[in-house]
């Protein structure tokens, strides 16, 4: 074991930078694929689409009532009602087979297609039906309840744009444009390799392993395609040989564990020993999660993480979400961040980048803010507790008692101060 190994990171390099090497070296480009348009929520638009016609189609009745031509009720009053022959009705999804003449009516339904020399609907409750006749009490507008041909949409409208996620509403638009297909990034395929003497089933005091299904549940929920690959043990030679065999598999391929510099951190030096590797970074100014690293192997990304699982994720939030971002072109979602107030002090160490679990709750109407008071990067019952996460930039101490920041939410605000903030001992993360 080489002793540079043993003597521990010489450096770390600013988040920052490490970002801006990952994203600026990474050229992988996803191939896109049409599907469903009510499968294609959560998934990344790969082109502009437009409607291929007006919504609504034709003029419907905006509301149940009767169709009628406006001119005949301009003055219809309770005192004066403006009476009118019913000739027919349309239900939604009809074709009318009648034509509304001056003096004449028809019973129309919500959604239903407007009578060829109608302008106007007239709610039942504003009339009164006598037989075949209906007796108009007050008067109506052109148009008035009434849904315009392609008020809602037009042919040629933008229905979604390039990079954009999928959502429930835009499914709803692109059936009215008339799209059944939509064309969408392929999802990205992620392996993840765990590695470790430790994890391995031995029988008898093994840890288990909850960060690799903690990351293959996280890359679900960021759209990806995530394998677990399984364990590895720790020997250089067994590591290098996985990696190899299975990258061109994969878009980006993650592993856990033994990416330190002690004695049995051997997973940088497993990846420098393959032909084509070059070191992006290693070791970056992030709590938790400093032993980040990663490199570029035929091309593809390889992210080192800690096998600690709070690490893991911290990792993943500062560069996976971003990487998986710069595959798609996705456009980012707005995170819910609040502005609280510290009720205890959070202290940070220069030259780091912090990311603190805290708990937001509400107090006399006001939102306070504490540091989970809970020790290590693997604990994480602080992700079970904490509903927020506090980032702190490395040139800035922490904040004082009654300082306001802002936290990204990552759970429901607690409605009153959690009791197990009193009963825990606050360190850094």
């Amino acid at each position: 074991m080489g002793r540079e190994r043993l003597g521990g990171f010489t450096r770390f390099e600013k988040y920052e930078d490490a970002l801006s090497k990952l994203l600026t070296q990474v050229n992988v480009t996803l191939e896109s694929e049409k599907v469903l348009v009510t499968d294609a929520v959560g998934r990344v638009v790969a082109e502009d689409t437009y409607s291929l016609r007006d919504y609504p189609p034709v003029d419907r009745a905006a509301l149940d009532g009767y169709a009628v031509k406006s001119l005949d009720v301009l003055s219809a009053s309770p005192s004066n009602p403006a009476i009118l022959k019913i000739v027919g009705s349309v239900e939604a999804g009809e074709t009318p087979k009648l034509t509304i003449n001056s003096g004449e009516a028809a019973i129309v339904f919500t959604g239903a297609t407007m009578p060829e020399g109608s302008d106007a609907v007239v709610p039942f409750e504003e009339a009164v039906r006598k037989e075949s006749f209906v007796y108009v009490l007050k008067p109506a507008q052109k148009y008035k309840n009434v849904s315009r041909t392609g008020e809602d949409i037009r042919k040629g409208d933008l229905i979604i744009k390039k990079g954009l996620t999928v959502r429930p509403w835009h499914v709803a638009a692109l059936i009215e444009a008339g799209i059944t297909e939509i064309k969408v990034f392929k999802k990205p395929r992620v392996g993840i390799i765990n590695v470790g003497n430790e994890l391995l089933a031995r029988g008898g005091g093994e840890i288990p392993n909850s960060t690799g299904p903690l990351i293959y549940a996280y890359l679900k929920e960021l759209g990806c395609e995530p394998v677990l690959i399984g364990v590895v043990p720790d020997d250089v030679e067994e590591i290098t040989n996985t990696v190899s065999r299975v990258l061109r598999d994969f878009d980006i391929l993650i592993t856990t564990g033994g990416t330190s510099v002690g004695g049995k951190d051997l997973v940088p030096e497993a990846l420098s020993r393959i032909k084509s590797a070059n070191l992006i970074f290693h070791g970056v100014n992030l709590r938790p999660g400093r032993t980040a690293g990663a490199y570029l192997i035929e091309g593809k990304p390889v992210l080192m993480f800690s096998g600690l699982p709070v690490a893991a994720l911290v990792g993943l939030e500062a560069f996976v979400k971003p990487l998986i971002r710069q595959l798609t072109g996705a456009i980012p979602l707005p995170e819910p961040t609040v502005r609280v107030r510290v009720r205890r002090r959070v202290a940070n160490i220069v030259g780091f980048k912090s990311f603190f679990r805290v708990v937001v709750y509400r107090e006399n109407n006001e939102l306070y803010m504490e540091p989970l008071r809970l020790s290590g990067s693997g604990i994480v019952s602080t992700l079970l507790k904490g509903n927020a996460i506090l980032v702190v930039d490395e040139n800035i101490e922490g904040y004082d008692e009654d300082d306001q920041v802002s936290v990204t939410l990552i759970g429901p605000i607690y409605e009153k101060k959690p009791e197990f903030l009193d009963q825990e001992v606050q360190t850094p993360p």
